[in-house]
């Protein structure tokens, strides 16, 4: 009876409760293809041009917020045995933290995927998606803990299964939302979001219900779209605002 419970309330969470996954989720399909002296360089000399600009950007649609939401912490993690992974975590104090590893840093082709990458981390603070993430994951667990409980079933095995589907449900959704504010970012700083985006051909998402992150042909067309949008609004003399 259990099972039967838990595959109907895997399928009723899926289908109501809007929600995320947290930021930090380990990418593959990176190989590395320079020293890490390199990558260290190119991190520097990126994050000397994105990081005031990601800050600008955030405290732009976020002016009612507390000054360190949009105080970036930008960090390495030397840790030559970690696969290529890049993060957007929260900090003790609150600020949000961008973190690559060295052998994510290895694994750029140029600076515009760096930028790109930058950027799109710091969408993932901008779209406020931990934020939402945590807040999902409560309502799926409660909603979860319920559904079984009524059912007859061990609540807790609700919550569990309930807060996992919560927390991960839209993380598509929201990949893509930081993809689009990866693309007005990158452009606005002066690389190149086209070159950027080529890092989603290296690797590949899923179209799977709780696959961490969409298959990497509908981002590479999200980002091509919103560089469309954004070409259309220079050609008119006028920038368009970032949304997502």
């Amino acid at each position: 009876m259990r099972i039967l419970i838990t595959l109907a309330l895997v399928g009723l969470m899926a289908a109501c409760t809007p929600t995320s996954e947290p930021a930090s989720k380990a990418r593959t399909g990176f190989t590395a293809v320079r020293s890490a002296e390199s990558g260290l360089a190119a991190y520097s000399r990126v994050s000397r041009r994105m990081e005031p600009l990601v800050e600008q950007v955030c405290r732009s649609l976020h002016a009612n917020k507390p000054k360190t939401f949009c105080d970036f912490q930008i960090n390495v993690i030397n840790d030559p045995k970690q696969p290529p992974n890049a993060f957007q975590s929260l900090g003790r104090d609150g600020r949000p933290v961008i973190s690559f590893n060295i052998n994510m840093l290895r694994s750029f082709n140029n600076d515009d995927e760096l930028a790109f990458v930058f950027g799109h981390e710091a969408g993932h603070q901008i779209a406020q998606h931990i934020e939402k993430s945590q807040a999902n994951a409560l309502v799926g667990a409660v909603i979860g803990g319920l559904l079984v409980a009524v059912a007859g079933g061990d609540a807790q095995v609700g919550v569990d299964i309930g807060g996992s589907i919560g927390g991960r449900s839209y993380s598509k959704k929201f990949e893509l939302q930081a993809d689009t504010i990866a693309a007005h970012i990158t452009d606005r700083s002066g690389y190149n979001p086209k070159l950027g985006a080529k890092i989603y051909e290296r690797t590949s998402g899923s179209s799977a219900l709780l696959a961490t992150h969409p298959p990497s042909s509908e981002r590479i067309a999200r980002v091509s779209t919103t560089l469309a949008q954004i070409d259309a609004g220079k050609a008119r003399g006028r920038r368009p605002p970032i949304s997502w």
